[in-house]
C-alpha cells in the first residue's frame, strides 16, 4: 500500500502537473487524481513509473505522510506568488524537514526562546534580542547562529528558487516548532535582513494566515531595529551621510548600503529629498542587484550538525537517504546546503561544532 498524499509531494517536487506525469506515465490524468485522493492505489507498472519521473524511492510512498509542516501558515517577504510557486517551496521546504525530523529523535531539542508578541516591532524586536542573548546596541556577528541557538529551525533549499528568499512557519507538533527556510542565496546582507524578516514573521505573526502589505512593513521594521538597533546607529549614521559612509558600516553591520540609507530615512537623519539622492546614486552605481564589499553567506549548521554526529565525515549519504525515505542525491544537496558556517570560511575542512546537540 502507498498513499495518494505521497504522490502528489513527489510530483509537486519535481514540479509536474497531473497532466504532465499521466503524460509520462501514459495514462489518464484522471488516475493520477485518484491515486493521489487515495481512491485507487496503482499497479506494479505505473507505480514503477511514478519512481522513476519522481525519482523517490517505493519507502517514501510508504511513509504515512506528515501534517507538521502545514502549507497554510507559510509566510513570503514581500512576494506575489502564484499557488504553485508556493507548493514548490513548501514541498522543498517539507523534504528538507523531513530529514531533519528522521535524525533529530536522536538528540534533546533546543529550547526555543524567542518571545511571540503582539508588540509594536521596534519593542518586539529589542524583546528578542534580549531573549535570544544579544546585545542592545552591537552588530550581530552571525545571525544564523545566534537564531539557531535560540531553537529557531534555519533550513535551506537545496536549490534556488526565484521570487523567493525565505518563508517561515510554526510546524511540528501542536505548532511549537518555529521554523525559518532559505530558498536561495543572492547575497549574504541580502540574506542576513531576510532571515531578521523572517523572525519578525514567526515573533509577531504566529496566529496569522497569509501574508498582507501591512505585515510586511511590520516585519521590515522589526529587521531593521533588529539588524540595526536605533540608539546605536544613531550614533554611526552622523551627517553628511554619502556612500563611502554607508559603504563602511555596511562592514560593520553586514547589512547593505541600501538597508543603512533606508534606516537613515526611517529614522529621520535624512530627509525625503535627501535618501531620493542617495537612491539614485546607488542606481547610478549600477548597486541595486550588486553592492561593493562582499559579506560572507552564513549557512544554517544544525541539519548537517547532526547527521555528522550520526554517520560521520565522510557521510554516507545512502544511509542517511535509507533513514529519511528520501532519494541519495536529494539528500546529498540537502545536506552540502548545511554544511559548514559562512560560505566564504568553507574550505573543506571540518567545521567547528556551533550548537551543543546531545543525545537524550
Amino acid at each position: 500500500m502507498i498513499f495518494g498524499e505521497r504522490v502528489r509531494q513527489a510530483r509537486e517536487f519535481r514540479g509536474l502537473t497531473q497532466k504532465q506525469l499521466a503524460n509520462r506515465l501514459k495514462i489518464n490524468q484522471s488516475a493520477i487524481a485518484q491515486i493521489e485522493t487515495g481512491r485507487t492505489q496503482p499497479g506494479d507498472d505505473v507505480l514503477d513509473g511514478i519512481v522513476l519521473q519522481t525519482g523517490f524511492p517505493i519507502s517514501f510512498f510508504r511513509k504515512p505522510p506528515t501534517t507538521e509542516f502545514p502549507l497554510g501558515t507559510l509566510l513570503f517577504r514581500a512576494r506575489v506568488l502564484s499557488m504553485r510557486q508556493r507548493r514548490e517551496a513548501h514541498q522543498y521546504g517539507q523534504r528538507v524537514y523531513e530529514l531533519l525530523e528522521a535524525l533529530e529523535h536522536h538528540f534533546t531539542p533546543i529550547p526555543v526562546s524567542i518571545p511571540t508578541v503582539s508588540d509594536e516591532p521596534k519593542a518586539a524586536a529589542q524583546l528578542c534580542r534580549s531573549a535570544v542573548g544579544l546585545s542592545p546596541d552591537t552588530p550581530i556577528e552571525n545571525l544564523t547562529r545566534s537564531i539557531e541557538k535560540a531553537g529557531v529551525l534555519v533550513l535551506a533549499l537545496p536549490t534556488n528558487l526565484k521570487k523567493r528568499d525565505a518563508f517561515s512557519l510554526w510546524g511540528g507538533r501542536d505548532s511549537l516548532r518555529p521554523v525559518i527556510v532559505l530558498c536561495g542565496y543572492p547575497s549574504g546582507d541580502r540574506l542576513r535582513f531576510s532571515l531578521a524578516h523572517e523572525l519578525a514573521h514567526l515573533v509577531l505573526h504566529r496566529a496569522i494566515k497569509g501574508d498582507t502589505p501591512e505585515l510586511e512593513r511590520e516585519a521590515d521594521s522589526f529587521a531593521g531595529e533588529f539588524l540595526m538597533p536605533e540608539e546605536a546607529i544613531r550614533r554611526e549614521l552622523i551627517l553628511p551621510i554619502t556612500l563611502t559612509t554607508l559603504a563602511k558600516l555596511k562592514s560593520r553591520w553586514k547589512v547593505s548600503i541600501q538597508a543603512l540609507a533606508h534606516r537613515a530615512y526611517e529614522l529621520g537623519i535624512v530627509s525625503q529629498r535627501q535618501y531620493k539622492y542617495l537612491r539614485q546614486q546607488i542606481i547610478k552605481q549600477g548597486w541595486l542587484k550588486d553592492e561593493p564589499i562582499t559579506i560572507p553567506i552564513e549557512k544554517p549548521r544544525a541539519l548537517s550538525q547532526m547527521a555528522e554526529t550520526l554517520y560521520g565525515k565522510p557521510m554516507d549519504y545512502r544511509r542517511v537517504a535509507n533513514a529519511a525515505y528520501l532519494p541519495v542525491s536529494l539528500t546529498r544537496d540537502i545536506l552540502q546546503a548545511h554544511a559548514g558556517g559562512n560560505q566564504q570560511e568553507h574550505t573543506g575542512k571540518s567545521s567547528p561544532r556551533i550548537l551543543n546537540f546531545q543525545r537524550p
